[in-house]
């Protein structure tokens, strides 16, 4: 689990003004990569598994469907393209191991450093500590077969769209 939405000199981008390329870069390197190099290193091992499970944490503002706001660039492409990887992954390891399973899921909005400084318009209700969280998506992992391999999953076992 990676996540940088903002740092020090940057928070989301409300407009394309404020599109900066090396922050959007420092996105991509946080949030996208990291899975594909350990999709990468921990293949040949999955690919010989009974029964493979290869998860990520993504956010369900990386859905391109679910897109009704806007803004916050940096954050929303390099999810979305993490999406896109392991959509991509599913297939390409579904040849090689039809019992495996390859998830991206969306854990909530959780009290971290990450979200803190946007939860003045979130219901108590629906801020998660991490731990609530992390038992949440496990029980979906869980629950996963091959059936729901390249999906897109919610904290709660909803499927999200792409």
């Amino acid at each position: 689990c990676a996540g940088l939405l903002h740092d020090e000199s940057h928070g989301p981008e409300k407009t394309i003004r404020a599109v900066d390329a090396d922050f959007m870069m420092e996105n991509i390197r946080v949030n996208t990569l990291p899975t594909l190099m350990l999709a990468r290193h921990f293949s040949p091992v999955l690919k010989r598994s009974l029964s493979p499970l290869f998860a990520t944490v993504s956010a369900k503002v990386g859905s391109i469907a679910d897109n009704r706001l806007g803004g916050w660039y940096s954050y929303r492409l390099s999810k979305a393209a993490l999406n896109m990887a392991i959509k991509t992954l599913s297939i390409e390891w579904r040849h090689a191991n039809p019992r495996g399973v390859v998830a991206a899921l969306h854990p909530g909005t959780n009290d971290t450093a990450l979200s803190q400084p946007f939860q003045k318009n979130v219901p108590p209700s629906n801020l998660m500590l991490p731990e609530e969280s992390c038992e949440a998506m496990v029980d979906v992992l869980q629950g996963l077969t091959p059936a729901n391999s390249g999906k897109f999953w919610a904290w709660d076992g909803e499927e999200l769209p792409w």
